[in-house]
């Protein structure tokens, strides 16, 4: 029979409560575990002692903290000596902060922290990119970065270019898409113009590349232009972007005739126009983390640029 509030409780009963705790904040697997030290378990027969019940509930709460989850035992503490019999609906908030677990506060995350750049001041067509990579150290730093609300966020701009139609496209689609955003379970764009959101996060991501986010330009004369964002991880705690930025727009083309440079030598001869982005385009890298030392604080990832711009 599970564990009732006035029970003489067993150490079986306060290992499945550590259990499902540690499985919220420890290690975990999957979609749980955010890498904080582990409750201990109490040997068969042994007494459960006021800093075990301690570590307990402290684990429970910085769960709680980190998400935001309001708990029936939020402020109990046992003293030596002391009654455990405050501590009702436990259950209930150990299932809670299960419940929650994908869930971080705002106020205990670091955002906007930066990551890594590539910028590009001369003029190009065809296509650019910038690849880079996210370095977590392992897979499970990697998991418990995502886990606690982590996020990886990229944002592209173009500026400074002579008053073309073409830098202009390029300033419309990089503003329309606006921040790019992987989470564990999602890539989401946050500009009302451009590009479309995918169900594909970090829990989707194989050794191969995706797509996360394609945005083209939609129509008019640069319809072909596009920025599209692949993913993929090693397994082990390595992510690697490529965003490709596409101008696949084609120059316009005629033959000379009829005075002015139409004439001799030119009359008959074909041209091209010119066909290039020129100004900085740029693409900028950063992440949310959760960071608050007090209840659940991951480590930053490491940066490095493979192609830039």
């Amino acid at each position: 029979m599970a564990y009732q509030q006035g029970d003489t409780i067993t150490a079986a009963d306060f290992n499945n409560f550590a259990a499902n705790v540690n499985t919220v904040i420890g290690t975990g697997s999957g979609d749980k575990g955010y890498g904080l030290s582990e409750v201990s378990t109490v040997a068969a027969g042994n007494t459960i002692t006021a800093v075990q019940w301690n570590s307990l509930l402290s684990g429970l709460q910085k769960a709680a903290n980190h998400q935001g989850t309001t708990l029936t035992n939020a402020s109990n503490t046992v003293t030596t000596s002391g009654n455990v019999l405050p501590l009702s609906n436990l259950g209930a908030d150990v299932t809670l902060i299960d419940t929650n677990r994908g869930t971080a506060a705002g106020a205990n995350l670091s955002t906007g922290v930066a990551g890594t750049t590539s910028t590009r001041s001369t003029s190009w067509s065809g296509t650019i990119t910038h690849t880079f990579t996210v370095n977590f150290g392992s897979s499970n730093a990697a998991r418990h970065f995502f886990n606690t609300g982590g996020k990886i966020h990229l944002v592209f701009a173009q500026a400074n270019g002579a008053a073309t139609a073409q830098n202009t496209a390029w300033s419309d689609l990089c503003s329309g898409l606006g921040t790019v955003t992987l989470d564990a379970t999602d890539t989401t764009k946050t500009g009302g113009t451009y590009g479309t959101n995918t169900a594909i996060g970090y829990r989707d991501l194989t050794g191969t590349n995706q797509t996360i986010m394609s945005a083209p330009i939609g129509s008019g004369d640069y319809t072909a232009n596009d920025i599209l964002i692949q993913a993929k991880t090693d397994g082990s705690g390595l992510l690697t972007f490529q965003a490709d930025l596409n101008d696949d727009h084609a120059a316009e083309t005629g033959t000379y005739t009829g005075g002015g440079l139409g004439t001799a030598p030119n009359e008959g001869a074909g041209w091209t126009g010119t066909d290039a982005v020129d100004g900085d385009i740029s693409s900028t890298i950063t992440f949310d983390k959760a960071d608050n030392a007090s209840y659940v604080q991951v480590a930053s990832p490491s940066f490095s640029n493979i192609a830039n711009l």
